[in-house]
Parts: C-alpha cells; sequence; structure tokens
C-alpha cells in the first residue's frame, strides 16, 4: 500500500543520465578540467568552469570571461537480480535487466567579471545533484520502475582581495528540482493480505507515478591562497540545502479489480497532492596547484560530501488514507580525492591527466535499485588548444569504472512490506566525453 515515494527524486539540469559522483552527486561542471579528473579545481581560478567549486576564484579574472561546457555521458549498466513477494513467490520478470541508465548530456554555464581591483562577480549554472534510472518490466518493478528528475543550480557569487595574495568568495544558491518517479504496485499481495478472494500475490499489478518540484536556496563560502605566483591553495564549502517537494501521485489500478476494491473500501490508492522533505547534502572542498615550470603542473584535490543528512526518506500524501512512505536509507558522509598533471609542450597546447577515486556513502542492506550507487575509479585524459589571445577550446575524456553494487532488501524491513524481498548486484561503467569553449578579455 506504499509507494517509494521520491525515493530517487534528484537528477539533473537538462539531463538523462545517472549519477556520477557519489551517491546521486554530479561534479560535472568543467570539460576542461575533467581531463585531470577535477584535481585541485578549488585552487584553479585560470578558467570560469572551475568557479562553481570555489566561490573564491571570481577573483583570478583578469577583465571577464565565460565557459560553455557539455559533458556527455554514456554508460554501461547491467543488473542480476531475484525477487519475490511477502508471501514468498517469485516475482515474475527480467531477472537481468540491461541499459539501467541513459546517455545523457550534461550543460554548465560560467562568467565571471572584474569590478575594481579589489572586487569581482561572477555566476554559475549547473547541475550538483542527479539521478535517473529505468528497469522497465525487471523484478525491482515493486521498488523502482524508472526514476527522471531534472534540476538547475544558479549562484551568483562576489570576491575579495583584501591582499593580492588573498581572495575571500560567497554567493547564494538558487535550486529548482523537478521529479518523475513511477513503480508498480503489487496488488495481488496487498489483496491477499486482506482477504479479498482471487487475490494472487505478484500476479496483479498496477503502479504509482508522482511528479513534484521545488524551488529552494543555499550558500557557498571559499578562499584562494597563493603565497607564490606558481602555487595556490583553495578551500570552499556548499552548504546543505533542503528541498520539500510538492507534487501529485497518480495511480493505476489492477485489471482484476483488487485495487478499486481497496480504494472503495480504505480510501486508498487514489490520486492526491503530495510532498517530500529532502534534503541535499552540504560539500566541502579543498584543492592545491602547483606549477613546477612553464611545461609542468601538478594539482591535487578532495571533497567531503554530507551525506548522513540524507538518512530516512518520508513522503506524505495529501489524501488522508494513504499511508506515508518510509524509507530508510541511512547513507554515509563520503570523501572524494583525485591527482591531475598538466604538460604544455608549446604555449598553444595543454595535455592532461588524471585518477580518483569516489567514496560511495550506500551500503548493501539498505542500498536501492533506483540509486544502485558504488564506489568509483576514475581514470582521465585531455587536451586544449588556445584558439587566439581571447578563445580557448578543450576537450576531455574519461572512464568510471564502479565497484560492483550489491542489494539486499527485506520485505520485513520498514517501508517494505508490499515491496516484498530483492536481492541482485549492479554492475556500472561510464565514458564521459567533455568539450568546452571559453573566452575571455
Amino acid at each position: 500500500m506504499r509507494r517509494t515515494a521520491a525515493l530517487c527524486l534528484f537528477t539533473t539540469v537538462l539531463l538523462s543520465g545517472s549519477a556520477l559522483a557519489s551517491g546521486y552527486g554530479l561534479r560535472d561542471v568543467s570539460a576542461a578540467t575533467l581531463g585531470t579528473s577535477y584535481a585541485g579545481d578549488a585552487a584553479n581560478g585560470t578558467r570560469a568552469s572551475t568557479l562553481a567549486f570555489n566561490p573564491a576564484l571570481a577573483a583570478d579574472v583578469d577583465t571577464f570571461d565565460f565557459a560553455l561546457s557539455n559533458v556527455g555521458l554514456l554508460p554501461e549498466t547491467s543488473g542480476t537480480f531475484t525477487a519475490t513477494t511477502s508471501a514468498g513467490t517469485p516475482v515474475s520478470g527480467s531477472t537481468t535487466p540491461h541499459d539501467i541508465v541513459n546517455t545523457a548530456l550534461i550543460p554548465s554555464v560560467d562568467l565571471r567579471y572584474r569590478l575594481s581591483p579589489q572586487l569581482a562577480v561572477g555566476l554559475t549554472m549547473t547541475a550538483p545533484w542527479g539521478m535517473i534510472t529505468n528497469y522497465r518490466t525487471s523484478v525491482t518493478r515493486y521498488y523502482a520502475t524508472m526514476s527522471d528528475v531534472k534540476s538547475a543550480n544558479f549562484s551568483p557569487v562576489v570576491a575579495w582581495q583584501p591582499i593580492p595574495e588573498l581572495s575571500i568568495g560567497a554567493g547564494l544558491q538558487v535550486q529548482y528540482i523537478k521529479g518523475r518517479l513511477a513503480k508498480a504496485i503489487d496488488f495481488g499481495t496487498i489483496g491477499a493480505l486482506n482477504h479479498i478472494p482471487g487475490s494472487i500475490p505478484g500476479a496483479f499489478d498496477g503502479a504509482v507515478e508522482l511528479r513534484a518540484q521545488d524551488w529552494s536556496t543555499g550558500w557557498t563560502v571559499g578562499a584562494e591562497w597563493k603565497p607564490t605566483p606558481d602555487f595556490s591553495l583553495g578551500i570552499s564549502y556548499r552548504s546543505q540545502i533542503d528541498n520539500t517537494l510538492k507534487g501529485n501521485e497518480y495511480f493505476t489500478l489492477d485489471s482484476a479489480g483488487i485495487g478499486a476494491t481497496l480504494k472503495a473500501v480504505t480510501g486508498a490508492f487514489a490520486n492526491t497532492t503530495a510532498t517530500s522533505q529532502f534534503n541535499n547534502p552540504g560539500v566541502l572542498t579543498v584543492g592545491a596547484r602547483w606549477k613546477l615550470s612553464d611545461q609542468w603542473t601538478v594539482s591535487v584535490g578532495g571533497d567531503w560530501t554530507g551525506w548522513s543528512a540524507f538518512d530516512t526518506l518520508t513522503a506524505h500524501s495529501g489524501n488522508v488514507h494513504q499511508p506515508d512512505d518510509v524509507t530508510v536509507m541511512n547513507w554515509q558522509d563520503s570523501y572524494f580525492g583525485s591527482l591531475g598533471v598538466e604538460y604544455k609542450p608549446s604555449q598553444d597546447w595543454t595535455l592532461r591527466l588524471g585518477t580518483a577515486y569516489d567514496q560511495t556513502p550506500t551500503e548493501s542492506g539498505l542500498r536501492t535499485p533506483g540509486i544502485p550507487d558504488g564506489g568509483r575509479y576514475w581514470v582521465s585524459g585531455g587536451i586544449g588548444y588556445k584558439v587566439n589571445q581571447n578563445i580557448d577550446l578543450d576537450f576531455s575524456v574519461a572512464r568510471l569504472m564502479a565497484e560492483k553494487a550489491n542489494i539486499a532488501l527485506k520485505a520485513s524491513d520498514t517501508g517494505n512490506a508490499a515491496r516484498g524481498n530483492l536481492n541482485g548486484t549492479v554492475n556500472l561503467a561510464v565514458t564521459l566525453i567533455g568539450v568546452e569553449f571559453a573566452y575571455h578579455l
């Protein structure tokens, strides 16, 4: 009788693809520095596209610059599952779903402008969070069939330089999220539990789809220190944003009339409004960048994501006869670390290499098919070309290889009585291809 309302209600701006950072996070805001696995981007003010990593980097602009970045996602996903209803009967459907995640394109826009020798402003338009999965007729259907959420984050920032070596930045985050979530309802099991004649567990399915959206705000602060022209350190914090998603849920009843009977008797399974509180985690980012010579630069970076904010997800129905949906996530805070190197064979060309590891916040006993997350290993490379004094073009490729995501969900767990038991694994690998156009005065 319950829905996984808003279980995966977070994916990207203009996006139809998977999360590529831990959990449902995305850090694909710079196609250029994708080539170094985003190593040290909190201390890299050489381009506008790194501004989302640290608002203090606005102070590194000479006069004006902007960047248009696009990162394409080419995922390879497959799963192997077994499932039974709460009554112990096998769930029919595909046990080896493929193409769980679709291809996608992640755009971002960044610009910076100097107001005075001490002040500069900037604006980023990015997609920091996201997840979309599609299981169609898989045996996972009572937990998830489709998640499709779009979000946008707009962040105006200002940076101040009290001394030439130090810049301090701060800004506002304005975030929009619009999502759709669908899953099947096992009316056969619900009917059997309520002694409705003819009810057969797993044989009579309905469905529910939740559509919801919200605007909310947060903040960001950061600093960059350059003790020498060739060495820089950066640190920033992007605040947690609490979204209250508001929308509607739509039910499709089974053809056998079991759902219609339950609706008539209990008042449940009727189209209605719905809300869900969801906390997007805060992120602390640090980075260092060291120019060893005119040709070589080394960068290191890391971040901490406060995923413990994503503990229990509750969706509240506007129908007083429809029970609240409770999903226990129990996510843990996670870390990301990266190392990158740049080589300039000439003034016009730049070559990049990078590697990283991104820790997962999930655990198998609570991991869901809607967010089948696993730790990720990164390997990346890229090339940059200076077209003329004002224009740069960059191209990057990265390969992400995720650890196997084990799923072990029990009907006896909170909220799973009508969903049954689900066990399985999801394998994920992603190729990222990024292109960036940058203009500067």
